[in-house]
């Protein structure tokens, strides 16, 4: 263990962690309803000190996240609202906007991977894109169509696409269509975009799915819940014929003003009890291609699982690294590879 905070800083559980691009600091989320940015010093000791504690929150922050720029700095709540920091010289951060859309608890806040664009997931069954004029944040978009909660988003590598999670156990694929695209799909005023569900992975997960992550490296989605098992997506576009299937012609997608289902999510791995009998809250996939096939999982057990994607994108190995041992066999026949250090 590099450093452990146990003394100072935060008053209640700590929900949520994420580090700047830089990796110079980690942002912390907690039930006391503030964020904590942390340094660490550079002395021999390399303990990390709280530079500097957000406040404005009345409730709960569930969820924090860096720009890709990291000169952002989102949060959201249980209180219903979505904040912006801007980070400023000094650990100085400023608030730039109070976003009160949502009318229930927001889940999960998520940054475009290349844009200064942001995703917000929430308690009243919808996603919410927001975007930026001149500093004045607002709602562009409102995706609707998960029949509960929305646990959990994350972008595509492009960032043209997003996944989301939901209590109904399905995951949804939404893609953005600009002004003028190809299928004629209708956008909004102002010329902006708008994003369409083109997807749906139902039947997967047989009860509420709580974390997803989408590899800016491989192209894989994970996903991970209250049944106990991870499963790993791979995305293609959809093979069934014009039509059928859920595919509209260019004829209904003109009077629906619907693309209808353009991408399938084939199932190319999953670990069950990948967490003995707990729930699994959270699969995140390694940043960057460093170590891209690495996935890190964490559950009701409390503990956190690294896991390993060998080249045949077919198999998930997990490390030496774990409270206790899993089951490997899978619902489809397929076995997991053996144990692999990492």
């Amino acid at each position: 263990m590099l450093w452990r905070q146990d003394q100072g800083g935060h008053k209640r559980t700590i929900r949520s962690v994420a580090w700047s691009p830089d990796g110079r600091q980690l942002a912390t989320g907690s039930f006391d309803a503030t964020t904590g940015i942390w340094e660490r010093d550079e002395d021999e000791s390399g303990d990390y000190e709280c530079v500097a504690t957000l406040e404005g929150h009345e409730n709960e922050t569930k969820s924090i996240a860096w720009s890709k720029s990291g000169a952002l700095l989102a949060t959201c709540s249980r209180d219903k609202s979505v904040w912006i920091w801007e980070v400023e010289e000094d650990n100085d951060f400023e608030c730039l906007s109070v976003l009160q859309e949502h009318t229930q608890d927001v889940k999960m806040v998520a940054w475009h991977p290349n844009e200064e664009l942001l995703a917000s997931a929430s308690y009243d069954d919808t996603i919410k894109i927001w975007r930026d004029d001149d500093d004045d944040w607002y709602c562009s978009d409102t995706l609707v169509g998960h029949e509960s909660t929305v646990w959990a988003i994350d972008f595509s590598p492009s960032g043209d696409e997003l996944v989301s999670a939901s209590a109904d156990e399905t995951l949804k694929i939404w893609k953005r269509f600009v002004p003028g695209n190809a299928l004629g799909i209708v956008t909004q005023r102002r010329g902006e975009p708008i994003w369409k569900c083109v997807a749906t992975v139902v039947g997967k997960h047989e009860r509420c799915i709580y974390s997803v992550s989408w590899s800016k490296v491989n192209g894989l989605i994970a996903s991970s819940g209250a049944d106990n098992t991870i499963r790993l997506f791979e995305v293609k576009d959809a093979t069934a014929p014009v039509g059928t299937e859920g595919r509209l012609t260019a004829e209904q997608q003109k009077a629906l003003n619907e693309p209808g289902v353009l991408f399938e999510a084939d199932k190319v791995a999953d670990v069950r009890k990948a967490h003995g009998t707990s729930d699994i809250n959270s699969v995140a996939w390694y940043p960057n291609a460093d170590h891209g096939d690495w996935l890190a999982s964490g559950g009701d057990d409390g503990s956190v699982r690294i896991w390993r994607l060998e080249d045949d994108r077919g198999k998930l190995s997990k490390s030496q690294s774990q409270i206790e041992d899993c089951d490997d066999t899978t619902d489809d026949g397929m076995l997991l590879s053996r144990l692999k250090e990492l």
